[in-house]
């Protein structure tokens, strides 16, 4: 329905919502359909209908469109917002800026879930790996972010891309989901009880700040062998306590929870055990969290052959900056 021109008088300036009046009524007396199609007017002063206003009531209007994503660590669900341009905006900045470093886009990509969150006070980082891949995967698909990933071939050296699939990746990684896991090694006359679940939030944040303010003021090589064994690293925080247990004396028994503890104080604990209960192939912790919880991870994402030679590309946690095309 075309609305005429408005003539404004310079003694009388109509209001806005009478114009809009003006306009359809005109339009109906010189309509011969007897049947007309009402449409719904915004009634606003025209003082006030400024670029905040028209904004804010984007905002309130896009607000309900939301998604209800799972936390299954703590049995609840949470429904978060949709991304807005100018997020998205703000992510690709940082990551260009601070050449995708690690420990920057990971804090980056908390704070945005936080804010995305509609649960007051809601933070992820008082929740898991799980919850924090979870969502994020949550939030690509409802934001229809299914960006090309490029690699280089390990084997021939030549660039390839994809495009990511995140509808098959979310029902495969929402499988992996495991509770809280018991292994127990021996080693001479002691026993030693591990408890392993999804490293927290938390401490991962943690650890990447720690890790990076080493790494920045190291040298070459130091940063390739810190880049090896930040992935040990990274696994052992998947440990929530260890027991250490007398074979001969039940009552000869101590136990170090990690969950609270700093990055330093974890890694002291670690560092002090026997390197067989650690890093044996068969026996060890490390090989125990890699089996239960780092494969089915890594197997999730997308595997790819090269195009120019059929080697196969394998799948690897997604970085942030895949998510949002940075």
């Amino acid at each position: 329905m075309a609305i005429p021109p408005i003539t404004h008088y310079k003694d009388e300036e109509p209001s806005t919502n009478d114009l809009i009046n003006q306009a359809i009524d005109k339009e109906v007396e010189s309509s011969k359909t007897p049947e007309l199609k009402v449409i719904p007017v915004v009634k606003t002063d025209t003082k006030q209908a400024n670029v905040s206003n028209i904004v804010n009531i984007f905002r309130q209007k896009m607000s309900t469109n939301t998604m209800p994503i799972d936390l299954p660590s703590v049995g609840k669900t949470v429904e978060f917002k949709e991304i807005d341009t100018k997020e998205q905006k703000e992510l690709s900045k940082i990551a260009l800026e601070n050449d995708s470093r690690s420990d920057i886009m990971y804090c980056s990509m908390l704070g945005l879930i936080n804010r995305l969150s509609c649960e007051k006070n809601f933070d992820i980082r008082d929740y898991t790996e799980f919850e924090r891949i979870s969502v994020t995967l949550n939030l690509q698909q409802m934001n229809k972010m299914n960006p090309e990933i490029k690699f280089t071939c390990p084997k021939c050296g030549k660039e390839n891309s994809y495009k990511l699939d995140t509808n098959s990746m979310l029902r495969k990684f929402n499988k992996t989901y495991k509770p809280d896991m018991t292994f127990e090694v021996e080693s001479g006359n002691r026993k030693f009880t591990f408890v392993t679940g999804w490293a927290n939030v938390r401490n991962v944040e943690d650890f990447f700040k720690h890790y990076y303010k080493k790494y920045d003021n190291a040298s070459k090589s130091t940063r390739e062998s810190m880049n090896n064994l930040s992935q040990i690293e990274y696994i052992t925080m998947f440990i929530k306590s260890v027991t250490m247990e007398s074979l001969s004396d039940p009552d000869d028994k101590v136990t170090a929870d990690l969950t609270q503890l700093k990055y330093y104080d974890r890694a002291q604990i670690i560092d002090c055990l026997p390197q067989s209960i650690v890093f044996d192939d068969n026996t060890g912790i490390v090989s125990k969290i890699i089996e239960s919880y780092v494969t089915p991870m890594n197997k999730v994402f997308q595997y790819n052959d090269c195009s120019f030679c059929g080697a196969e590309q394998e799948g690897q946690m997604a970085n942030i900056t895949d998510f949002i095309g940075a």
